[in-house]
C-alpha cells in the first residue's frame, strides 16, 4: 500500500526552518502578554486581587510548546462562568442558599452572573496572536 501526502515536503521544510524552538517560544510569550493584558482589563474589579493574579507562561515539554494565560485563584472560574441559577451550563438549583464569609458574616444568595474575561480576551485577540506568531517566525 502506498500512502502519499500532498504538501508534505512543504510542511517538512517549514518545520526545518523553525528548528530552533526559541523563536516560537518568543512568539508565544508575546501573544500571551497580549491576552494577559486584555484579560486584566476585562476582569471584574472588586478588590483587584483577580486582576493582579492573572499571569502567563510558556511551557515546552515533549516537543509541544504551549502558551498559557491563567489565574491561580479558586474563585476565578466562578467569575468567568457564573454560579447557581446564573451559571452558563447550569448550576446549583437548590436556591437560595446560606453561607458565611471569612469574617463570619452570613449571606443568602441565588448565585452569581457570569462575567467572562479570559475567553473574550483570547477571542478578541486571535488575529493579533496569529500576526505575532507569523511575524516572529518569519524573522
Amino acid at each position: 500500500m502506498d500512502i502519499r501526502f500532498e504538501g508534505f515536503d512543504e510542511v517538512l521544510n517549514s518545520i526545518d526552518k523553525i528548528g530552533d524552538t526559541s523563536k516560537l517560544s518568543s512568539a508565544l510569550e508575546k501573544a500571551c502578554a497580549v491576552v494577559e493584558r486584555s484579560a486584566k482589563q476585562k476582569a471584574p474589579k472588586d478588590t483587584g486581587n483577580l486582576r493582579r493574579s492573572i499571569t502567563s507562561k510558556v511551557e515546552n515539554s515533549g516537543g509541544a510548546i504551549r502558551g498559557i494565560v491563567y489565574t491561580p485563584l479558586e474563585y476565578a472560574a466562578y467569575c468567568e462562568y457564573g454560579t447557581g441559577l446564573f451559571a452558563e451550563k447550569g448550576g446549583r438549583k437548590d436556591v437560595p442558599w446560606f453561607y458565611k464569609d471569612d469574617e463570619g458574616e452570613g449571606h443568602i444568595t441565588r448565585g452569581q452572573h457570569p462575567t467572562p474575561y479570559m475567553r473574550p480576551a483570547l477571542n478578541e485577540n486571535r488575529d493579533k496572536i496569529v500576526k505575532i506568531v507569523k511575524e516572529t517566525l518569519a524573522k
